[in-house]
C-alpha cells in the first residue's frame, strides 16, 4: 500500500524591498533593462549600469581582432 503524501503549508515569506526605479523611456517599473537608451560612460538614462555596455571575453576578443585590421570572423 502506498504511503499517503502529507501536504504542509509553507510559511509566508516576506518580500524584499527592491526599490524599483523604472525605465524613464518606457515608463516600466521593472527590475530589468529594455536596452533602449544610449548609455553614457556605462550608465543608462535611469542611472543604473547599462547591461548593454558590458562586454564579455568573446566580445572583447572580436573587437581586438577587428582593431588589428584583420578580416571579420565568420
Amino acid at each position: 500500500m502506498a504511503l499517503r503524501r502529507v501536504r504542509r503549508s509553507r510559511p509566508h515569506r516576506a518580500t524584499t524591498f527592491r526599490g524599483t526605479w523604472g525605465c524613464p523611456l518606457t515608463k516600466s517599473r521593472t527590475n530589468w533593462c529594455y536596452r533602449m537608451c544610449v548609455p553614457v560612460n556605462g550608465l543608462g538614462v535611469c542611472g543604473r549600469i547599462a547591461p548593454h555596455t558590458l562586454r564579455g571575453r568573446t566580445d572583447l576578443a572580436i573587437e581586438r581582432h577587428l582593431m588589428q585590421g584583420k578580416k571579420p570572423i565568420r
